[in-house]
């Protein structure tokens, strides 16, 4: 369908229309699921453009498939980015991913990707969390620069915490207990599980943010106390 033809039909949608009221944004996106691409982005714009962040990231949506629209990922980026500055977190995780594919109008760039997902690990976005912990666990070259920054500042976010239970344990860069000892970790040192294999996890320090293998029974659950961290 032509831009023209949209504009007249949002035109005439206005004039029929009551006045928008908030449930109309739910009914839009109803809309837009079930094929009714005219009708959802007729109510969706003017609510967009006023400030409505799930009105804007779903205009983005649209954009980005073609959902009756040209397909346009940098309109996409901007109905995104206009949300995301308002807190709304699937827009966060939606840049970030654009950023890590780099497909269409929209150029790969990693360090903004982990920038946006890291935005949306703060709001607790669970699929945000699982690629920046994979990456952590993997050692990913794009993350690797920032690794023990990211682990200090976001790692009690990322997974389950534990503290070693007993006087000194032993952090190792493999899970083996011939691989060489990173470092000796003291009684009460807090970690985030990363990935498990066998006796052995994969934890990140929270105080240093080293990233290695520690044997699971010098574990414990992480006490919260209020000088944790």
């Amino acid at each position: 369908m032509t831009r023209p033809v949209y504009y007249i039909l949002c035109l005439l949608i206005a004039l029929m229309a009551a006045p928008l009221e908030a449930s109309d944004v739910s009914d839009a996106i109803n809309a837009m699921r079930a094929g009714n691409f005219a009708e959802a982005y007729c109510v969706l714009k003017p609510y967009a453009e006023s400030g409505d962040a799930e009105a804007q990231y779903n205009i983005g949506w649209m954009y980005l498939n073609g959902y009756g629209l040209m397909m346009n990922d940098s309109k996409a980026l901007e109905w995104w980015q206009r949300a995301s500055d308002q807190g709304y977190t699937d827009a966060s995780f939606s840049i970030a991913m654009l950023y890590s594919l780099g497909e269409g109008q929209v150029e790969k760039d990693t360090d903004k990707a982990i920038e946006y997902y890291l935005m949306a690990v703060e709001d607790g976005h669970e699929d945000a969390n699982m690629i920046i912990r994979s990456m952590l666990a993997r050692d990913d070259k794009s993350i690797r620069q920032r690794k023990q920054e990211i682990v200090r500042t976001y790692g009690y976010l990322l997974g389950p915490l534990f503290d070693v239970k007993v006087e000194r344990a032993n952090l190792r860069r493999k899970p083996s207990l011939e691989s060489k000892i990173v470092t000796v970790l003291n009684q009460g040192e807090a970690m985030v599980e990363l990935s498990a294999k066998g006796k052995w996890m994969q934890v990140g320090v929270l105080k240093s943010g080293e990233v290695a293998w520690i044997y699971k029974s010098l574990l414990q659950p992480h006490v919260l106390t209020n000088r944790s961290f």
